[in-house]
């Protein structure tokens, strides 16, 4: 009886420890971190890559509309170069919309060698505003190679000494009160008033303008 008891307590602590076996850190259930694709990583695939995700693209900087003319210069100063404002201005002397506004200008050459306003590559619309005033010497006071428009309510009053006031390769319109003296006082292909004003000196000397 007692070997049977003692073979009972031999069998019982063998499936004892066999139970505690199973309790093995390894066996666990588990996710293993170390292990890729065991879930110990939290992996999102929403089907993107990088070059999936399209970058913000910065708008192209707007070409500024070209000018009427390709060059501008007031007293040596660039208010159009390359068909392109600058943005420059001078006192009473400003361009916008296509046309230089003189707003009671005056304008000096001294001693400078300076064409007081000096265009090319196009025709030139000058609106007079208030009493104007040019004076120049040894180069005139306007020069450019296309058509010259005069138009406003004010005066421009040019006096050079010794050269051409006003010398154009193109057609001189004048729709504003005008006196040129000169030497000449104007050259250009042809020199006409404007309708409402009327021409009443146009010598070699001396060009004036008034309303009719």
């Amino acid at each position: 009886m007692k070997k049977y008891l003692s073979i009972l307590l031999a069998l019982a602590l063998v499936l004892s420890l066999a139970a505690c076996g199973t309790d093995d850190p390894a066996s666990s259930d588990l996710p293993d971190p170390d292990v890729e694709g065991s879930g110990g990583e939290l992996d999102v695939d929403d089907g993107s890559t990088p070059t999936d995700i399209n970058a913000a693209t910065p708008a192209p900087t707007p070409t500024p509309d070209p000018q009427p003319l390709e060059t501008l210069r007031v007293c040596g100063v660039s208010i159009i170069k390359d068909s392109q404002l600058t943005f420059l201005a001078l006192k009473g002397v400003k361009y916008e919309d296509g046309v230089l506004l003189l707003d009671a200008a005056e304008l000096d050459s001294g001693t400078m060698n300076d064409i007081l306003i000096e265009y090319s590559g196009g025709d030139l619309d000058v609106q007079v505003t208030g009493e104007c005033v040019f004076t120049s010497s040894v180069s005139p006071s306007i020069k450019g190679d296309g058509d010259l428009t005069f138009t406003g309510d004010g005066s421009l009053s040019i006096t050079a000494v010794d050269v051409a006031g006003i010398s154009i390769e193109g057609k001189l319109t004048v729709g504003c009160a005008l006196t040129v003296t000169g030497n000449p006082a104007v050259e250009s292909s042809e020199t006409v008033a404007a309708e409402g004003y009327a021409i009443g000196t146009n010598d070699s000397g001396t060009l004036t303008v008034a309303a009719a």
